[in-house]
């Protein structure tokens, strides 16, 4: 097991990050039903209000604004926005969209009305560490001098946990190839290679050297622009886990020439609450017990609070459904870019998921029983491919009949009708 240091945000480090360009950065959050208590009552308990709080309580004054897209929201988020655009500190943009959209909608509000180039995207159940925006903004600053094609940065999240528990090979880390139908995310780990004493990007921030990857996930900094030539975030509203977006976004911002980096070091980091999912997610007493800046309570308290079951809220759906709208999702990605890839896929799916039980989500508490994962397979690949043969990347629906009566005849069974 690699050691993983500890990071101390000591006088360099910080002196270092107020040097960052000011008011350089817009916060985006998009938000779907993340307040289901009255904020007169239980302002604090709400989700929303984690990653508000802690955004503005970033050091420096690199954050000029967070803009705020409420997904027409049935709960008391209005209510709590409304608090918040009429408190003082970082000021609060709030979109309030007529209907819920889907994920893609928000976000592409959200990147249109920001007004800062670089724009740090976040979860709305995330509890920010006080130099993200700084530290993304000044990692950003110099990639882009040494090369302008450097427009997105990932950053570390750990899921119910505020520090990497796990190594992996760096070859590991935000991995996509859509011909073989791989990828991997593994940003809530310490690369393995940097050891005790990771390289560095700088001189006195010390901030951990960025790595090279081909995906990124939802707490990153990226350039707007980039954002722009690509044509924003693709429509999944199909989907209602949006669960496969950023593989589309990883993608298309490398079609473009983009170069995207992942930067593990966990003082530019958020813990990821998972609202609304039971999960599987490894606990750490140390972290538990930890009282969060900004928020002054310990995590125990918060994860208490996200780990209740619930939907119709985020991207969250029920258990029973995530495996279809994953296998499915990520079938019409790898198939509008590699028929090959989506073959692999749909073969891999058979094999790990429904002939093994394995659950590629710790946000799934459960595994479906074998009749279950057979279903959800099969109603997955049919929706995936109908999803294929529309868009930019469509295929033709021979094509994809082709993929698909080739693996169920592979796995014994019967065709699937698109």
């Amino acid at each position: 097991m690699t050691k993983i240091p500890a990071l101390a945000a000591d006088s360099g480090f910080t002196a270092a990050l107020h040097q960052a360009p000011a008011h350089s950065v817009s916060a985006v959050l998009a938000t779907y039903n993340r307040c289901p208590f009255d904020p007169a009552v239980r302002l604090r308990d709400n989700p929303l209000t984690w990653a508000l709080d802690t955004l503005r309580g970033q050091a420096g004054d690199v954050l000029a604004e967070i803009v705020v897209v409420d997904d027409g929201s049935t709960d008391y988020t209005p209510d709590v926005l409304d608090l918040y655009r009429a408190t003082p500190g970082v000021p609060v943009r709030v979109i309030r969209l007529a209907a819920h959209a889907g994920a893609h909608t928000a976000r592409n509000a959200a990147v249109a009305a920001a007004g800062c180039r670089w724009q740090l995207f976040g979860d709305d159940d995330c509890v920010f560490t006080p130099y993200v925006a700084a530290g993304a903004a000044h990692t950003m600053h110099i990639l882009h001098e040494q090369d302008p094609a450097n427009g997105a940065v990932m950053l570390p999240f750990y899921y119910r946990a505020l520090r990497p528990h796990q190594s992996h090979p760096q070859a590991q880390i935000g991995r996509l190839d859509p011909a073989r139908a791989r990828f991997s995310t593994h940003f809530h780990t310490w690369p393995a290679e940097y050891g005790s004493n990771p390289p560095r990007l700088d001189s006195p921030a010390g901030i951990v050297a960025p790595l090279p990857v081909e995906l990124i996930g939802g707490t990153a900094l990226l350039d707007a622009d980039a954002l722009r030539r690509i044509g924003g975030f693709v429509d999944l509203s199909g989907w209602a886990s949006s669960y496969s977006d950023h593989l589309h976004l990883s993608a298309d911002l490398t079609d473009t020439g983009t170069r995207l980096w992942h930067c593990p070091d966990p003082r530019l980091s958020a813990a990821h609450l998972k609202w609304g999912a039971i999960g599987r997610y490894p606990m750490h007493a140390e972290d538990l017990t930890t009282p969060l800046p900004i928020l002054d309570r310990p995590l125990a308290d918060l994860i208490t609070l996200a780990a209740k079951p619930r939907t119709g809220t985020g991207c969250r759906v029920p258990e029973h459904l995530f495996h279809e709208e994953m296998i499915g999702s990520f079938f019409a990605f790898f198939a509008g870019r590699s028929l090959p890839g989506a073959s692999t896929w749909a073969a891999r799916c058979w094999h790990d998921f429904v002939t093994h039980g394995q659950v590629y989500s710790a946000a799934v508490a459960e595994t479906p029983p074998p009749e279950q994962r057979v279903a959800a397979w099969r109603a997955g690949l049919a929706r995936g491919a109908r999803a294929a043969a529309t868009g930019p990347t469509a295929r033709t629906a021979a094509e994809l009949a082709t993929v698909l009566d080739r693996v169920c005849a592979d796995v014994g069974q019967p065709p699937i009708n698109l």
